[in-house]
């Protein structure tokens, strides 16, 4: 079967007859008037025609024939092309897990074991001084003189957007992190729809991160709420989790462990389990649905420490054989430890965890 399209001329035809409502002639006025809308309002009160556009038809056919180019994730597994919003609580931690990631591109050092397609990246710091910066930089040990492409701004005029693509015109990158979002973007006018004005925004650098193939890494904040969904967390409106290609969201389970969720159109629905060091570095210690409890710390240390037979680990814990063949069972069933030739030794996860905790 032939697909068919309405002749623009005779739609023409049919609108300039009386085919429409006068009520709906004068909803359509009325939402072309808006300033987010189709057309402009002008100061007389009369609007602006809207813009002549054509969309491009592609024909399912041509879109096997011509597969497009897939983008390079810009940390293998973990950050995509596009638009990623990281949402956390307050001191939380999302700017250090952003600066980690922007330092990782930068440097073209892997990221957790994960490879990272290295280019120039720029930290767009709205909250933080440069000497706040600076303290960061230095804990972690990062020698500046090895990311030269990591650049900075620490003031941004809000809501200019042309300054924004004159400067990745100037100076192309391939990861952008905007610190935090909301003192970014353009002042909310409460007289005006709160999800439209904050669709537009993310909208703007989603289609600046695409046409790009590159990161934009937008950071807020979660609200104190205890939904169920951490991902209905985010602050905002829901065009605020809707208009962004990706979602991270770090939530704190200790005093030094994070749980980063992460849900997107190319990440795999995931939770990571950090930890994180007293040098302000995030270390990956396994899938959050490996998690272990403190007990089960305690057995993975001393296995690790050589404790290869169920007695030993009994004695070396002072707890009964009873208790401890239990355990172990867990351990086991959860792949976090391993029993070749009848001797107990970490899996690789369980190597991980242990390693994480020890940095």
């Amino acid at each position: 079967m032939t697909a068919s399209f309405i002749d623009p001329d005779e739609y023409e035809q049919a609108a300039a007859r009386d085919d429409f409502s006068k009520a709906g002639r004068e909803r359509a006025e009325a939402r072309r008037a808006k300033p987010n809308g189709h057309g402009e309002a002008k100061p007389n009160g009369k609007t602006k025609a809207p813009e002549i556009w054509t969309p491009e038809i592609v024909m399912t056919e041509t879109l096997i024939a011509t597969p497009p180019v897939r983008p390079k994730f810009v940390i293998d597994g973990l950050l995509p092309c596009g638009l990623i919003y990281v949402a956390g609580r307050p001191k939380g931690g999302k700017s250090l897990l952003a600066l980690q990631m922007a330092v990782a591109v930068a440097s073209g050092k892997p990221l957790w074991g994960r490879e990272v397609d290295a280019g120039r990246c720029w930290y767009i710091d709205i909250e933080n001084a440069r000497w706040r910066v600076h303290d960061r930089l230095t804990r972690a040990g990062i020698d500046t003189s090895h990311i030269p492409n990591l650049a900075w701004s620490f003031d941004w005029k809000r809501g200019n957007q042309n300054a924004l693509t004159e400067a990745l015109d100037r100076m192309p990158v391939r990861m952008l992190v905007v610190d935090v979002w909301a003192k970014f973007r353009a002042p909310l006018d409460r007289r005006q729809d709160q999800y439209e004005q904050e669709g537009s925004e993310l909208a703007f650098l989603a289609r600046e991160a695409n046409e790009r193939a590159m990161a934009i890494i937008a950071v807020g904040h979660t609200t104190k709420s205890d939904l169920g969904d951490v991902y209905a967390q985010i602050g905002g409106s829901t065009a605020v989790a809707g208009g962004a290609d990706a979602l991270f969201v770090l939530r704190k389970e200790a005093d030094d462990r994070r749980v980063l969720h992460m849900t997107g159109r190319d990440v795999a629905d995931s939770r990571l389990l950090l930890r994180l060091g007293d040098d302000l570095q995030f270390r990956f210690m396994c899938d959050a649905d490996a998690m272990v409890s403190n007990e089960q710390l305690a057995y993975l240390r001393v296995i690790a420490q050589g404790a290869g037979f169920q007695s030993q680990i009994a004695k070396a814990l002072k707890v009964s054989s009873a208790a401890v063949s239990k355990m172990v069972s867990r351990l086991l069933e959860a792949g976090l430890v391993r029993r070749p030739m009848g001797v107990l030794s970490l899996s690789e996860i369980g190597r991980q965890i242990i390693e994480a905790e020890q940095q």
